[in-house]
């Protein structure tokens, strides 16, 4: 998985949830710069998840701070798809 490729999908997922044209750069934080709420939270990891075949637990979810965190969970989170 690239990161360039996680990063656009990240993008693509915050921008729909957030009825948003603005371009979303690595350094936003979710809530102070992007006012992600608990829904936003919750459609970042379904989309994530559904997206890379992975698990990423609601305890990382919550702990997840920027844009740039992330990307670096999805690329650290376990995949479950079949080998």
């Amino acid at each position: 998985m690239d990161r360039n490729e996680v990063y656009k999908t990240v993008s693509e997922i915050l921008s729909k949830s957030l009825l948003t044209t603005k371009k979303i750069n690595e350094s936003d934080r979710l809530v102070d710069d992007l006012a992600l709420d608990s829904i936003g939270f919750v459609e970042l990891g379904t989309g994530l998840e559904e997206k890379y075949q992975i698990d990423i637990s609601d305890e990382v979810l919550e702990s997840l701070k920027t844009v740039e965190m992330v990307i670096e969970a999805v690329l650290a989170a376990p995949s479950y798809a079949a080998a």
